[in-house]
């Protein structure tokens, strides 16, 4: 708990006052998003700091109304106050007050405000007490610093400070007869003059005080003054309201009275409340940082005007990207600060913000300018950037209206068309991006269509009507399900695509397959007319691009080397993006977005190809069967990337606080909104109301059935979700940022092994149902049998990758996201994956394509980023619709009503109560379970505990509810427990239908999924009626098949591993629902800290248990463990409730073949009758080695790896033994040391299986016990799954003292020890193990 400041007397007057206000200002603005961070700090603080001191200082002049002129020059001496701490007359610099009553808040005592500070950090603006927390600045650093701070110090004291800037103009021209009208006028146009919401301080924003520069010389030609063109489709900033009257404040928009406190309110409110909390705070330069302002004054920035402004184009300038500079390098923001130049002769102020930047990957400090419409981008300290152009000698750059590009939070890659539709609503648009629906429409998928069928003409060099048509039902038939899904009639569709073909025909026959010299003409806007333009090659379709360097993503339909000819400027080839669109829309606001998602493709394509010459587009209507050109313009180009920065600061802003944009409150759009109803349960569940939500009684009718309770429990678990969102960002940074990862393997991921194309696998590539799959293999690896380097046994080599994984391919080289596809197959050579189309690098010649392929070292990185968090909160939001099926689930998981039972059903002739009772294969408790769930009316809960037959009971389970004609889901999170499931039933006899990927599905139930065999949607109709059982995973639920399919009963199979948001999708298909599961085993994987604290671990079998355990079955015979391993798990966990099966079970012993051993210790731990065995490491002084963050301890791995031998000799066969431990580094050295066929995993991959013989590695074993007690060890859970998965023998390896100080495992210890157990080593024992440790170490 971070530590709270109790204010003094006088402090908590001004608090409360300043609380008063607060309350008063927000009931005014209500529409205003909440604030956070640094802004919490200003807002709780600025206006009572200014209250306090205004009393003791001069009466400030009034504050101007908003229609404000600016101060003339000359009379600003006589309208602004003297700064306390400024210079005298003569000084090096005055500063502008915007606000005179704060200025005389502001103490001689200055206090630098580093990255160290510490913040007030609190959504909540009810309280006066002031929680402290550190900066998110500091978290950032202290991220960056764990690994490199020793580098980025050096660095930074050897590179060169960032000087003096030297700032290019404005894209004004200098006009010495420019008055305060014209810049007025430009200051008040729609480009440039920002809304109260869009400079509304609502991000951690820290500005210095503004400097008056004083006049500078300029070009005194009246022909330069020139006006700038803001006449774009695209203003900038996009969130400010058009023909906006507002005036500018020393660079703020002010529209409210109690808006009109400039920026330096907050610079000065922070300062002087720093000095009431120094004992806090360490008063520290930043390293790097050349001013101090510690007793001094800031020194003004010199602003020098290029005097030939002209040279600077307005056009995009793809030439501005370093396209050898990929992958791309981020900026951390320490200090924004705001200031303001002269554009004129006659000192007219324009403001500007100078922010201070680290980068992340070099530690090098760098000085950011942003000039004209940048100025009004929301940057404050903490904020994570890029930039698209390039830094001077002194560490330098300017981002104005003329060069260069910033990007905010380039890591969220929006897509083309989210950044391009976001301008009509963003609340939309954050949406989009959150949440994932199961919305089928027959109008998007008939466009999906024509797009494959447009897509296989272009690639086809000589395309024909027949060749259309024929495809156009291959087309069909692969789409048949999403046609079933959309209540479509496939012969309907068929007529709509064949109708389109003659066009579709024309177009290629115009553009692509052309008589030679002949070409067609595209408009390309009135800045480059008309233009021929005909199609010489078809690079790729639906082509991946991913761009880091500007957050952007996209899927190209198509990217074409196209010859352009014109009148003025001749003929010539270039690449650029051609997008088909099949709606009726090519003008108006559609037609908008439709350009700015090609502009958007042309920065993809650049980044994709390393190209600078991509800067324009094709765009072709189906529908009015036209072509259009794109051009790119400078000014359009600036106002979709401002839009992206808001819209990515939006998502983040929504993911860290849960806060969306505010409702667009318009009646007709908003109800023809796909999200209108999730939309409408946000903002109840937030503080809305039907006045706040602009839809009166629509709203009522929504979301009146909403209590207090309901919109809790939302919030709770969106946050949740948010949080393990957020903490599964690292595995996507080091996908997109390769380079910050390359030495360093701390996270232990997959993502970090190399691979390598090899040429020896079919030819390098197969081509299956259409398919093109891959083969890799280990770079380094080939040819050799094993590489001992101690590197690579630290490295992750377990592979992870499970078939039917999604991957995105990279290259060690730094091209990003080269392709995604399916894990295929894996085997302990090579890993395949298959993709839709042929693998190839953007911009290589074909004939070099192989070649270059197999040249290449490959990343493989799961990708698993998004898609299951957005399924998560549209299954939360999902629960709060306003229907009887989420009626009812919403009164069981929310409400925690009691479940109800049908005591009558177990008493009648039920015939299914009849089987149950008949069935000799089921003792009592899975008997009394079946007839629970046959008895529920609203859930039961079967907890499994270890071996007690859980499966068994569900198969019975089944049959019995198909005798009462039951319709079934059967669910599960993991694909292998689902289809482990469905195996049993196929062995039973029972029909399923297997719905999922079929890469991921198992072998023996692929017979079950649909095939090519059905035809058309009648047949699905069919067969969908007909099977009562399905089985999908709880993330498959959104598979077209099950829309609008609802179920009898549902059964959930690993419901204590599963979180509460990903349950709730399956059970909202069906009227009640089992969960089966053991929340006594691991709860289910939760990364964030603050998540897993606040109960995102807590699954809902765990909740409905704890709530009513009358709806609980136990399973308490179990068939698994013989009686001296099952007594630990009892007397640790279960409280003596598990008892054996059978007098066989608890008698089972290993049985060996061979003769025995003649080394003492081994015949101590395999001794047949001492079922449970710990060998204690304490007397080989064997202390665990670590890597990074990797734990591992060789002495282990080699005792292991000798019982194993010895194990094998005796006759226990290899799929008999199973090696487990908590740590991944730990199973990569026990699988090097062993080299035999032993399945070796950590202990959490080991859930749900046994062998007879199970050894369990516990590595940790140091002096620092504390380490040991937090680790993984530490949860009891873990621990119970290592103890109950070995049938006929236990041997646990580690060190006694270290292990006991966590209290569970010195129970265990002790309990092993009362059956006479425990085994001692010493050195003497292991003659080798010195041996062993060098060949990881050669240095020891």
């Amino acid at each position: 708990m971070a530590p709270k400041k109790r204010a003094s007397a006088s402090s908590s007057s001004s608090a409360s006052s300043s609380s008063s206000s607060r309350r008063t200002n927000q009931s005014q603005q209500p529409s205003q998003p909440s604030k956070f961070g640094i802004q919490h700090f200003f807002e709780r603080h600025s206006q009572s700091q200014a209250a306090a001191t205004s009393s003791s200082s001069n009466p400030p002049d009034p504050i101007p109304d908003r229609n404000l002129n600016l101060p003339q020059p000359g009379a600003e001496a006589a309208d602004k106050p003297p700064r306390p701490d400024a210079p005298s007359e003569g000084g090096q610099s005055s500063s502008w007050q915007i606000s005179p009553e704060v200025s005389k808040s502001v103490t001689n005592k200055r206090v630098r405000f580093s990255p160290g500070t510490l913040i007030c950090q609190s959504q909540d603006d009810g309280g006066d007490a002031v929680t402290w927390k550190i900066s998110p600045v500091n978290e950032r650093l202290q991220s960056i610093s764990s690994k490199q701070l020793p580098r980025m110090m050096r660095i930074s004291r050897e590179a060169p400070r960032p000087q003096e800037s030297t700032l290019r103009p404005c894209s004004l021209k200098q006009d010495p007869s420019c008055s305060n009208s014209k810049l007025e006028k430009w200051l008040s146009s729609s480009a440039t003059v920002a809304s109260v919401k869009s400079l509304s301080f609502s991000r951690e924003v820290l500005f210095e005080e503004s400097e008056d520069y004083g006049s500078h010389e300029s070009n005194d030609d009246p022909k330069n003054a020139t006006a700038v063109d803001f006449k774009s489709s695209f203003r900038t900033p996009p969130s400010m309201p058009y023909g906006s009257k507002e005036q500018l404040i020393g660079g703020v928009g002010c529209n409210e009275e109690t808006e009109q406190l400039g920026s330096q309110v907050y610079r000065k409110a922070l300062l002087d409340l720093l000095d009431q909390v120094e004992d806090a705070i360490t008063d520290e330069p930043v390293p790097g940082d050349p001013r101090r302002f510690e007793g001094q004054n800031a020194t003004a920035v010199n602003i020098q005007l290029e005097s030939d402004p002209s040279k600077r184009s307005f056009e995009a300038n793809p030439s501005e990207i370093d396209s050898n500079s990929s992958p791309y390098d981020t900026f951390l923001v320490l200090e924004v600060s705001e200031k303001h130049k002269s554009v004129d002769s006659l000192c007219v102020q324009t403001p500007l913000k100078v922010l201070r930047l680290l980068n992340e990957q070099s530690g090098q400090e760098r000085i950011l300018h942003l000039c004209d419409e940048w100025f009004y981008s929301l940057i404050g300290p903490g904020d994570t950037i890029s930039v698209v152009g390039d830094f001077d000698e002194m560490g330098r750059c300017i981002v104005d209206h003329a060069e260069n590009l910033i990007i905010v939070y380039p890591d969220i890659l929006l897509s083309g068309t989210r950044v391009a539709s976001s301008f009509t609503c963003s609340r939309r648009a954050v949406l989009d991006e959150r949440l994932k629906s199961s919305e089928h429409f027959s109008a998007a998928l008939l466009g999906t269509l024509l797009h494959q069928i447009f897509q296989a003409g272009l690639l086809k060099e000589f395309p024909s009507r027949q060749f259309l048509e024929e495809y156009a039902g291959m087309v069909l038939q692969k789409n048949i399900e999403n046609i079933y899904a959309c209540g479509a009639n496939e012969k309907d569709i068929f007529l709509k695509l064949i109708e389109a073909i003659p066009r579709i025909l024309n177009w290629l026959t115009c553009f692509k397959v052309k008589e030679e010299g002949k070409s067609m003409s595209v408009d390309f806007g009135h800045s480059d007319g008309m233009k021929d333009v005909s199609i010489s090659e078809v690079i790729d379709i639906e082509e991946m691009a991913w761009a880091p360097r500007y957050g952007l993503k996209g899927m190209i339909d198509a990217s074409v080397r196209v010859k352009i000819t014109s009148s003025s400027n001749g003929s010539h080839e270039t690449i650029m993006p051609l997008e088909f669109k099949t709606g009726k829309g090519n003008n108006g606001q559609i037609a908008m977005e439709h350009c700015a998602q090609v502009i958007l493709y042309t920065l993809l394509m650049s980044d994709r190809y390393m190209k600078n010459d991509i800067n324009s587009g094709l765009l072709y209507y189906l529908q009015t069967d036209q072509t259009q050109g794109v051009k790119v313009q400078r000014s359009d180009l600036i106002g979709l990337i401002m839009r992206r920065n808001e819209l990515a600061t939006e998502i983040l802003k929504a993911l860290r606080t849960q806060y969306l944009p505010p409702m667009l409150q318009n009646l007709t759009m908003c109800k023809a909104c796909r999200h209108l109803n999730i939309c409408m349960v946000y903002h109840k569940a937030y503080g809305g109301n039907s006045d706040s939500s602009g839809l009166g009684d629509l709203f009522n009718s929504l979301v009146g059935h909403l209590t207090i309770a309901h919109c809790k429990f939302l919030k709770h678990w969106v946050r949740l979700v948010d949080l393990e969102a957020q903490a599964s960002q690292a595995n996507k940074k080091a996908i997109l940022r390769p380079h910050t990862r390359r030495g360093d393997n701390s996270t232990g991921s997959v993502s970090y092994t190399l691979v390598n194309l090899k040429s020896d696998f079919s030819g390098h590539e197969s081509v299956h149902n259409g398919r093109h799959i891959y083969h890799f293999v280990r770079h380094g690896q080939i040819g050799q049998e094993q590489n001992f380097s101690s590197e690579s046994r630290m490295n992750n080599l377990d592979c992870t990758f499970r078939c039917g994984d999604y991957v995105v391919l990279s290259t060690e080289a730094g091209r990003i996201a080269v392709a995604s596809g399916v894990i295929n197959d894996i085997s302990q050579s090579r890993v395949s994956v298959s993709f839709s189309r042929r693998l190839r690098l953007p911009g290589i010649d074909r004939s070099l394509e192989m070649e270059r392929l197999i040249q290449e070292v490959w990343r493989i990185d799961k990708d698993e980023f998004a898609s299951s968090f957005a399924i998560m909160r549209f299954n939360l939001i999902q629960l709060f619709a306003q229907s009887s099926q989420c009626g009812h689930l919403r009164k069981m998981v929310v409400d925690l009503e009691t479940p109800r039972f049908d005591s009558e059903g177990i008493l009648s002739q039920d015939p299914a109560v009849s089987y149950i009772r008949s069935e000799k294969n089921l003792n009592d408790d899975q008997r009394r379970s079946i007839q629970k769930i046959l008895a529920t009316k609203d859930y039961t809960l079967i907890l499994g505990m270890p071996g007690t037959g859980k499966t068994s009971t569900m198969v019975h389970a089944v049959k019995a509810l198909l005798i009462r004609g039951a319709s079934i889901l059967l669910t599960s999170y993991t694909n292998s427990a689902i289809d482990t499931l469905l195996i049993k039933l196929k062995s039973q006899g029972i029909d399923f239908v297997r719905v999922g990927r079929r890469e991921a599905v198992h072998t023996d139930v692929l017979e079950h999924c649909f095939t090519e065999d059905i035809h058309t949607v009648d047949e699905i109709k069919a067969k969908m009626e007909h099977v009562r059982v399905v089985g999908v995973t709880c993330l498959g639920i959104n598979h077209p098949l099950l829309v609008n399919k609802k179920f009898d009963i549902c059964i959930m199979d690993e419901a204590g591993q599963t979180t509460l948001p990903v349950s709730l999708g399956p059970l909202m298909l069906a009227s009640k629902f089992v969960l089966v599961g053991d929340h006594y085993q691991l709860p289910p994987l939760v990364q964030s800290t603050e998540a897993r604290e606040n109960g995102m671990c807590i699954s809902l079998f765990c909740r409905l248990s704890e709530a009513h355990p009358q709806a609980i079955s136990a399973l308490q015979c179990q068939y698994r463990m013989c009686a001296g391993i099952m007594e630990l798990s009892n007397a640790l966990i279960y409280g003596n409730r598990l008892r054996c099966g059978s007098s066989e079970i608890a008698d089972a012993k290993l049985e060996f073949s061979c003769s025995k051993s003649t080394i003492l210790w081994q015949q101590e731990i395999l001794n047949p009758n001492r079922p449970v065995i710990f060998v204690s490491t304490d007397n080989l002084a064997a202390t665990e080695e670590q890597d990074h963050k990797a734990l591992a301890s060789y002495s282990e791995a080699y005792i292991i790896s000798e019982i194993t031998k010895e194990l094998i000799m005796r006759g226990i066969a290899g799929d008999g033994i199973g090696i487990i431990t908590p740590y991944n580094s730990q199973a990569n050295i026990i699988r090097q040391v062993i080299g035999a066929s032993v399945e070796v995993q950590t202990i959490d991959k080991y859930q749900g299986r046994d062998k007879d013989c199970i050894m369990v590695s516990f590595v940790r074993s140091s002096k620092n016990f504390r380490s040991c007690n937090s680790s993984l060890l530490g949860d009891w859970h873990r621990i119970n799954v290592a103890i109950t998965r070995a049938k006929k023998k236990l041997i646990m390896v580690g060190s006694c003292e270290t292990l006991s100080r966590v209290p569970l495992l010195k129970l265990l210890i002790e309990k092993v020890n009362e059956q006479d157990g425990i085994v001692c080593i010493s050195k003497n024992d292991l003659p080798c193990l010195e041996e062993l440790k060098k060949s990881f170490h050669p240095s020891l």
